[in-house]
């Protein structure tokens, strides 16, 4: 570590903070500086409307490999927050996930599933049974880690909050600026010689692109997650949040699509498929016991997922900056190393910890 300990990271979405939390056990003094943070509820604000649930990908190019390298590890970590006593407050839990096809999967498809713990297939006494359900051809099952990610966001700031870190809310335009804006608020530190870009979307990255979904907090809690994909290419989802949290029901993938409005038909549409798969999700109100089982809905809302063309951008680079001279009338040049982290997409919970670690590494390589 360099004399000058003090870094600035853009971005309090799980990567933001998970990458401030390892920095911060590791030393460092930490200044985290987004528009949105823990607590906060905003379209922009990805992190607390995720799901937030593992789920294999396909493994496609050496970036997808790549990433399934870093969901490997962070399924590790994962598992020992949740297996640890003292960690049972960050809202994650292990559950079975189920998944349903409406087609036959081949080998290579399956392959994509058998290399997680407690993967099977499910024989035909264990698909969905009822008549409109019938199109399931194909079911399996695995160990899946599951977050309530709220709270697991507050969990990440309060534990770098512990070790000294600093949140800041401000609006930022340039990444250089988060080095002044942090310099501002800390002037008992040196300017920090790092700025970690966590923001999700870049700074005008061309490759980075908003991937709108429909989703709709639910009270009713559920023993495993569901996934449903069906022949028309949609997929339904059921994600139980830890902690009483109810579950997340979902939902839809519209790239570039940059609407603000719940879909009323898109809500219809999610729930009749809930109910279709999962027929014992419905639920009896504690406050209206006569009433037949239903799906309680508390909100609908939109997400945007940060997505990016060629995934993850991780890399470090040096640029230069200018600054107020000491006789206020004349720029000095200086360096500022700047690590990039960020267009994670829909893997921001799946890849954060493992992606935290790397861009961690890379603030402390000269």
């Amino acid at each position: 570590m360099t004399s000058n300990n003090h870094i600035a990271i853009i971005g309090a979405g799980v990567i933001g903070l998970s990458i401030a939390l390892q920095l911060a056990r590791r030393g460092y003094r930490v200044t985290i500086i987004a528009r949105e943070l823990p607590g906060d509820w905003d379209i922009d604000y990805a992190s607390p409307r995720a799901g937030a649930h593992f789920r294999p990908v396909p493994v496609k190019t050496a970036q997808d490999a790549f990433e399934n390298q870093l969901m490997r590890e962070t399924y590790e970590e994962l598992k020992r927050v949740a297996d640890d006593a003292n960690t049972r407050s960050a809202g994650v839990d292990f559950i079975p996930a189920v998944e349903y096809f409406d087609t036959a999967l081949g080998e290579e498809d399956l392959a994509m599933f058998s290399a997680w713990p407690g993967y099977r297939l499910l024989g035909p006494s264990e698909l969905p049974s009822s008549d409109t359900a019938s199109s399931v051809k194909t079911g399996l099952t695995y160990s899946a880690w599951v977050i309530n990610s709220p709270i697991y966001l507050k969990w990440l700031q309060h534990e770098a909050e512990l070790l000294g870190a600093v949140f800041l809310r401000a609006r930022l335009v340039a990444i250089p600026e988060a080095a002044f804006v942090a310099q501002q608020h800390r002037p008992d530190l040196l300017p920090p010689k790092t700025v970690v870009n966590a923001s999700g979307m870049g700074f005008g990255d061309p490759d980075c692109f908003p991937s709108r979904g429909q989703f709709m907090l639910v009270s009713n809690e559920y023993s495993r997650t569901v996934s449903h994909h069906s022949a028309d290419g949609h997929s339904t989802v059921i994600i139980p949040r830890p902690l009483g949290g109810g579950c997340v029901v979902g939902g839809t993938k519209e790239p570039n699509n940059w609407s603000r409005s719940n879909s009323k038909s898109a809500v219809e549409e999610i729930l009749r498929r809930i109910e279709t798969i999962c027929p014992d999700l419905p639920q009896r109100s504690t406050d209206h016991g006569s009433k037949p089982p239903s799906i309680h809905v508390q909100e609908a809302y939109i997400g945007r997922r940060p997505m990016r063309r060629g995934g993850l951008r991780l890399e470090k680079e040096t640029i230069e900056i200018l600054s107020t001279a000491d006789d206020g009338l004349t720029n000095n040049k200086s360096t500022l190393d700047i690590v990039h982290c960020y267009g994670a997409g829909p893997s921001g919970y799946k890849i954060g910890w493992a992606a935290a670690s790397r861009a961690a590494d890379l603030v402390e390589r000269e």
